[in-house]
């Protein structure tokens, strides 16, 4: 399905060039599970070649800022713990607003949990006894008796802070429960939302992430429309998706956010970027167009290549959501044709 693969690189058109931070979400983005996805390595080189500030901004709660940077390093992508920022550490940020650092706060998750929390004061415990407090984070070893004992301690009065909610997450083998269904268990157990919860769309995540790696003309890249571009949105930042990871090209179409950019995977960074253009009542980008078909319900978009049949037909859906209201998508209403793919 790859088209931008075959495309040799223009530098003096990269899509890199209009920014000087960008900001990667992880799972999906750079790796699935083990595995760097195709060309990431790649592309964060030439990003910091050219003198682009750098962070990596990940929900994923289960291992510590040095544990990623380690990870990302074994992938051959540049990395510092300093830019890492995770889910843990707005979580424990939270909680500071609701309790006090020395208290007990139990822990669900990985190490990146437990490490935030002792870095601010808190004293960590993987037992329940005497915690006044539960951070609930993603682990892979995470157990129905951890999330039990969570409910236990926060039907008895305990606050409750999420690192995240993401439903799902990419691996190596497929798409798997996130942290976010976790605590939906949990929900279910105590009939409450979270206190607070850490992670991505909430702004704080974003604002620390622009402390640690400034820039004037940052950029966030994610392959999740409910977390990386709410976020970026939240913060009036641009932002781009990538379709490596959870987000489909079917997805593209339904969701309720619209992405500044669209991309097959980061490669996209160090490409020519092939934006869409109005055409009459048509939107083409490179050989691409797209149209609305009135008696079917559709918008078709032919010629050029997947992905820029893509773009021409994001562009048109979100011209037409004025007229036909966004509802036309989300449920259907109004189909999408890309020919084949």
């Amino acid at each position: 399905m790859s088209d931008v693969g075959s495309q040799p690189i223009d530098l003096r058109l990269k899509l890199l060039d209009k920014f000087d931070a960008i900001y990667f979400d992880l799972d999906g983005v750079l790796y699935r599970g083990l595995s760097a996805v195709d060309g990431a390595a790649e592309a964060v080189r030439n990003i910091l070649e050219a003198g682009c500030g750098v962070a990596f901004v990940t929900n994923n709660a289960s291992r510590t800022p040095d544990e990623v940077a380690s990870h990302l390093m074994e992938l051959g992508i540049p990395a510092k713990a300093s830019e890492v920022i995770t889910s843990s550490q707005v979580a424990v940020e939270i909680l500071q607003q609701y309790v006090q650092p020395g208290e007990r706060v139990f822990v669900v998750g990985g190490d990146g949990v437990e490490q935030a929390l002792t870095a601010v004061g808190y004293v960590a415990s993987r037992d329940s006894h005497g915690c006044v407090a539960v951070v609930q984070g993603f682990g892979p070893a995470v157990s129905w008796r951890d999330l039990a004992q969570a409910s236990y301690l926060i039907q008895g009065g305990a606050t409750w802070i999420a690192t995240n909610l993401d439903s799902t997450f990419p691996t190596a083998s497929g798409i798997a429960p996130g942290n976010g269904s976790l605590v939906d268990a949990v929900r279910n157990a105590v009939g409450r939302d979270p206190d607070g919860v850490g992670g991505k769309p909430d702004r704080s995540m974003i604002d620390r992430t622009m402390a640690a790696v400034p820039g004037d003309r940052p950029l966030l890249v994610g392959d999740r429309y409910d977390t990386d571009i709410a976020a970026g949105i939240a913060v009036g930042i641009p932002t781009m998706l990538v379709l490596s990871g959870v987000t489909q090209i079917l997805d593209v179409w339904s969701a309720s956010l619209r992405a500044d950019y669209l991309c097959e995977s980061v490669q996209g960074l160090i490409h020519t970027y092939v934006d869409s253009t109005i055409s009459g009542e048509d939107y083409v980008c490179g050989g691409a167009r797209a149209t609305f078909v009135a008696l079917d319900m559709c918008v078709r978009s032919t010629g050029g290549t997947w992905l820029e049949r893509l773009r021409a037909a994001d562009s048109l859906k979100w011209d037409m959501v004025t007229e036909f209201g966004l509802d036309a998508f989300t449920q259907g209403r109004i189909t999408l044709d890309l020919g084949v793919l």
